[in-house]
C-alpha cells in the first residue's frame, strides 16, 4: 500500500518513545522505505542502535551525523512524509518558531515542503500552556497534521491528555497524508458492511456468515483516499472515521436513509443483508411446546439500496454468487434492477471464503467487466476505489 514511498520518523524526547518502534514496524509492513531522527531529547531514553536493527537505513542523530555518507539534514528531508511521534513540546514550539540549533531541528525545517504529522507527547500542562496551543495552531494552519494525544495516567502520575495517540490512529494518518486523492477530498463515502441479525424470538437471532473485513476494507480505502467515511457496520472495528452500529436489516435501513448526501457521494452497499426476515415470536420459544420440528414463517426483507432513489448519488452493489454458471447473469440483472451505477460480483469458492483475507472482484458498470486478480481484501478495496473514480 506504501510501496516505494519514503518516510521519515522524528522520535523526540518522550518515555514514549518505544512506541515509535511498533510505527515503524506497522509502516514496513505496508511497503515502506522508513527512515528514523532521534533527538538529543530521545537519545536520553534510547540509543540508536536499537532503532538501527530495525531501520534499513542509517539513524540520523547528532552522534551520527555524517556529511561524507549523506547521513545529514538535507538528504534526510527529501521524503514522501514526515512523521514526529512522540513530538515533545521543546520541538514543537521550536519548529513553529523556526528554530534550527541541531540536526533534528534543521532537518525538519528543511522538510517544509513535505507533509507533515506531528503526534505529541507531553504532560498535560506543558500541551495547554499558550505557547505550545499557539504553536500547534501554527502549524496546523501550515498544513500539519496533528494527532490528538490522549487522556491517561501520565508518567508523572498527573491524569490529563498527554499520552501520545495509538499507533493505529498514527498509521491512518500516514496512509491518508501519503494516498489522498483530490477526487475524493470532497466526497461523502458511506460504506455498509457485516452480516444482519434478524430476531426469532427475545434470545434467538438469524443471520449470516459475513465478517465485514471487505467492507472494512473499503472504508478505509476511501478515508486513506481522502474522502469524509460513513462506516454503517454490524461489526465491531477500531477506525479513525465515523461508524454507526446496526444489527437488523431495519436498523440497517434506518440508519443509511438518515444520511444527508449530496451530489456525486457514495454508498458502497456491502453489508450482507437476509433475504427473509423472520415473523419474531414474543418472549421465548418453548421447546416442550413445540416438539421435534420448528416451522418459522418468513417476510420478504426491505430492498435497501433501491430505496436511495436520488440518482445524483453513486450505488455500488456487493453480489455473492456460489455459481460461475449464473453469476454473470446475476449481476448484470441486479445493476438494472436496483437502478446501481457498479456492481462488485465474488463467486464463493478457493479464493473467496467468508471471513478470508484474500478476494477476488468482477467490477461491473453497464458498460464495463473488468476482472480483478486474487490479492488481499486491503489491495483491492484500493482497486475498487480507483475503479470507481474512472468508470463511475
Amino acid at each position: 500500500m506504501l510501496q516505494n514511498k519514503k518516510i521519515l520518523l522524528a522520535v523526540c524526547g518522550s518515555v514514549s518513545f518505544y512506541k515509535a518502534y511498533e510505527i515503524l514496524s506497522s509502516l514496513k509492513k505496508l511497503g515502506a522505505d522508513v527512515y528514523v531522527m532521534l533527538s538529543d531529547g530521545a537519545l536520553n531514553f534510547t540509543q540508536v542502535q536499537s532503532f538501527q536493527a530495525l531501520c534499513d537505513h542509517p539513524v540520523l542523530s547528532s552522534q551520527t551525523e555524517d556529511w561524507h555518507n549523506g547521513i545529514g539534514h538535507m538528504g534526510y528531508s527529501r521524503m514522501d512524509l514526515v512523521i514526529i511521534a512522540p513530538a515533545s513540546v521543546n520541538t514543537i514550539n521550536k519548529l513553529a518558531a523556526g528554530i534550527c540549533d541541531n540536526v533534528f531541528m534543521e532537518t525538519l525545517i528543511a522538510s517544509s515542503n513535505v507533509p507533515l504529522i506531528i503526534a505529541p507527547a507531553a504532560n498535560n500542562r506543558m500541551l495547554e500552556h499558550f505557547s505550545t496551543v499557539n504553536s500547534l495552531s501554527l502549524l496546523e494552519k501550515n498544513g500539519a497534521i496533528i494527532i490528538e494525544p490522549v487522556r491517561k495516567t501520565l508518567a508523572c502520575k498527573d491524569v490529563g491528555k498527554g499520552g501520545l495517540a495509538d499507533v493505529n490512529s498514527i498509521v491512518y494518518a500516514a496512509q491518508r497524508a501519503i494516498l489522498t486523492d483530490r477526487f475524493y477530498q470532497d466526497k461523502t463515502v458511506v460504506v455498509t458492511g457485516g452480516p444482519t441479525e434478524e430476531k426469532i424470538d427475545d434470545v434467538r437471532t438469524i443471520t449470516n456468515l459475513s465478517s465485514g473485513k471487505m467492507a472494512k476494507a473499503l472504508a478505509d480505502a476511501f478515508y486513506f483516499l481522502g474522502a469524509d467515511v460513513i462506516f454503517i457496520t454490524s461489526v465491531d472495528f477500531e477506525v479513525p472515521y465515523k461508524v454507526i452500529k446496526f444489527d437488523s436489516s431495519f436498523g440497517l435501513q434506518s440508519a443509511l436513509y438518515n444520511q444527508k448526501l449530496k451530489k456525486d457521494d457514495i454508498i458502497v452497499m456491502a453489508a450482507a443483508v437476509s433475504d427473509y426476515i423472520p415473523n419474531k415470536i414474543k418472549g421465548k420459544l418453548d421447546k416442550n411446546e413445540i416438539g421435534d420440528i420448528l416451522n418459522l414463517k418468513f417476510k420478504k426483507a426491505p430492498d435497501i439500496i433501491s430505496g436511495v432513489t436520488d440518482n445524483k448519488i453513486k450505488k455500488i452493489g456487493f453480489k455473492l454468487e456460489v455459481s460461475d454458471e449464473e453469476a454473470l447473469y446475476n449481476a448484470r440483472n441486479m445493476l438494472k434492477e436496483k437502478n446501481l451505477n457498479a456492481v462488485c460480483l465474488n463467486v464463493l469458492g478457493n479464493t473467496v471464503k467468508f471471513g478470508g483475507d484474500n478476494t477476488k472482484i468482477t467490477f461491473m458498470t453497464e458498460k464495463t467487466k473488468i476482472e480483478l486478480k486474487e490479492n488481499s481484501k486491503r489491495e483491492v478495496a484500493l482497486e475498487i476505489a480507483n475503479l470507481i473514480k474512472v468508470y463511475v
